[in-house]
């Protein structure tokens, strides 16, 4: 009994963590929007650092980030979660970089950070925002439990055969399994790294929009992950839903960095809102499809997708 119970509070756990996440994201752009409208619109998303949505970013930010590292990978394989596991721990240790080390405020638009003289400016901002993600959270956390029924656990097939399009499958799954055995590696190296480099004043004053490109780009992979997992189970529609949304973040960091590199600096605050926005769907669809601890992917489902055979379309 005590055995089912903690199950359960586990499962429900499980489930705050995922719902919270989009509800932070709700968060951050209801105060981007009210500040916006009661102010003007900075040239990024991370100037808002120096105005009303000051204290939203920060917890938003940082509370994104503990949700990344407490959640594990969304496999029952340890190989496939493991990896996706760091990449999660590595966008969410990000997540607090870039809320912790600020972006330069030299162009904001009609700046304000809280003073002893003016505490309170921001509260109504801040309060209607937080109402309105709690709200939101509690909608999708109610909408999901009633009204997804129970789906058959998924597996992949003993054998898979690929044709046209579909090929390219097995190339991002052959690449996927590759980088998996040293990956984890990598990503907790960069960050020992990256720690070391911020007593390098060069360094320091660019790692803001350097944590917020890389934090994307692991939120990019682990939306391949599930792309890939989706695929070799056979679950189509979803496969092509990740794929889009990975393949629509990976443009979005890559023109963000464009943007900035050429100077053109108003166009970020677009990209980075729908990069924010692409996150929250990912996350959103997930929390459907991974609701119970038994919808997790199987462990073969992406060495399955690359041993599939690649016949010719008829």
């Amino acid at each position: 009994m005590d055995g089912q119970v903690n199950r359960e509070d586990a499962a429900v756990t499980y489930r705050y963590v995922r719902v919270g996440l989009v509800a932070l994201v709700v968060f951050l752009l209801v105060s981007l929007g009210l500040t916006w409208e009661h102010s003007c619109l900075q040239h990024s998303i991370s100037a808002f650092f120096y105005t009303r949505t000051h204290g939203v970013f920060i917890a938003a930010l940082c509370a994104v980030g503990t949700c990344l590292i407490v959640y594990r990978g969304s496999s029952r394989g340890e190989q496939n979660r493991h990896t996706e596991d760091a990449l999660l721990n590595f966008a969410g240790f990000l997540a607090f970089v870039v809320a912790l080390i600020p972006t330069d405020g030299a162009e904001v638009c009609e700046p304000w950070l809280p003073t002893v003289k003016e505490p309170f400016d921001a509260t109504a901002n801040n309060m209607v925002a937080l109402f309105v993600a709690t709200a939101a959270g509690i909608a999708l956390y109610r909408v999901v439990q009633h009204r997804r029924t129970g789906k058959t656990e998924p597996s992949a097939p003993a054998a898979m055969n690929l044709t046209g399009m579909d090929r390219m499958w097995k190339v991002v799954a052959t690449a996927v399994l590759k980088v998996e055995p040293w990956l984890p590696k990598l990503l907790y190296g960069l960050i020992v790294v990256g720690g070391l480099a911020l007593f390098c004043p060069a360094v320091r004053d660019h790692a803001h929009g350097v944590a917020a490109a890389a934090m994307f780009l692991a939120i990019t992979l682990v939306a391949v992950y599930h792309a890939c997992y989706a695929k070799g189970t056979q679950c189509q529609r979803r496969a092509r839903i990740y794929g889009l949304i990975a393949g629509t973040m990976l443009t979005a960091v890559l023109l963000a960095i464009v943007l900035f590199l050429t100077g053109f600096s108003q166009g970020i605050f677009y990209v980075e809102v729908a990069l924010i926005v692409l996150f929250g769907t990912f996350w959103g669809i997930q929390t459907w499809d991974v609701w119970t601890l038994e919808d997790r992917y199987p462990e073969n489902a992406i060495p399955a997708l690359a041993d599939a055979a690649t016949g010719r379309s008829s």
